[in-house]
């Protein structure tokens, strides 16, 4: 048998594809591209992900597809991308609930956060606690203190069981042991029609949506959830700045991830690409005005190691608060 023969063509076969998957990497794209934003449209995320979709189409010069692909709090799309064939030509609009949290506290979740590749951070976007307009409570001292004045008395609502906002409203209730009742809703919209009518007393809420209503004097604005005062509105308090509250920190990342063992060139170009958009300032003014802060340059390791490290904080905080949205 003529081995070296047969080892000299094996090797040409595997130069020839090397060369053709570097030759489809240097290529991309080719077609277009689908951006699954993993929530119903009208919320925060829909407006932050459409800006990028439109300046990323601009930039590749193929178009980018975005696809809203709501339910199960933001899992339904995240699987779908998850699931995809790891090729640059499927991107998900992630955030904090649905990226990392979701898959911690759900046992239906078929994935975690380690299986999507971390393309870059887009920014951060606050969450605020808002008021029906006649509750007797001007901050967040006034509401933990009608807390306490009747347990049990108070009702808050939330987008979506196991959210966010969810853990942010239990680890408050954990720190100063008051008792709110949680009323879960479908999406944000609701949510914010019942507190503004007085059908619930409290309701934490993503900023940017919330921003016209506090404007228009709808809601009141009792605190922010980041140890910070938020770019959307720096004229709401800090939680953070309330007694017994001091270590409340939640703010919502939204990220750029593709599936797990996308090429690490596609996902380079992608990187390189999100980070031009975010370096333009007609951007950064308009996610300034939906009350999202601009990340950074960072990364892709960098972004990664955050998501990880983001991970093991909400790990943390669902032991600290026993958190069981399903209980």
């Amino acid at each position: 048998m003529q081995f070296p023969a047969i080892a000299k063509l094996l090797t040409l076969a595997a130069l020839a594809a090397g060369s053709a998957f570097a030759h489809a990497d240097s290529a991309y794209p080719e077609r277009p591209i689908r951006m699954i934003i993993p929530y119903a449209p009208g919320g925060s995320l829909d407006p932050i992900g459409r800006v990028l979709g439109e300046e990323l189409a601009r930039r590749l010069k193929q178009p980018v597809v975005v696809e809203n692909v709501a339910g199960a709090n933001g899992m339904l799309g995240g699987n779908r991308v998850a699931k995809a064939a790891p090729d640059g030509y499927t991107l998900l609009i992630g955030i904090t609930s649905n990226v990392s949290l979701a898959p911690l506290v759900t046992p239906e979740a078929q994935y975690q956060a380690s299986d999507f590749d971390a393309i870059g951070m887009v920014g951060t976007s606050g969450l605020v606690l808002v008021a029906r307009p006649d509750l007797p409570a001007a901050d967040m001292a006034g509401v933990l203190a009608l807390a306490r004045q009747k347990p049990g008395g108070l009702s808050y609502g939330i987008p979506g069981s196991g959210s966010l906002y969810h853990l942010a409203m239990e680890a408050i209730k954990s720190d100063t042991q008051t008792n709110i009742v949680a009323v879960p809703y479908r999406g944000a919209g609701q949510a914010s029609i019942d507190v503004m009518g007085g059908q619930i007393d409290v309701a934490l809420l993503g900023l940017p949506a919330m921003l016209p209503h506090i404007a228009s004097k709808k809601m009141k604005a009792l605190a922010v959830m980041s140890k910070q005062r938020d770019v959307g509105d720096k004229s709401i308090p800090s939680a953070s700045e309330t007694a017994g509250l001091e270590g409340i920190d939640y703010t919502i990342w939204t990220g750029v991830f593709a599936p797990k063992g996308t090429p690490e060139p596609v996902r380079q170009r992608l990187h390189e690409e999100l980070q031009a958009i975010l370096r333009q300032p007609e951007v950064i003014e308009n996610y300034r005005k939906m009350g999202v802060e601009v990340a950074p340059a960072q990364t892709m390791a960098e972004f990664a190691a955050f998501i990880a490290s983001q991970t093991d904080k909400l790990k943390s905080d669902i032991a600290r608060t026993k958190f069981n949205p399903g209980s």
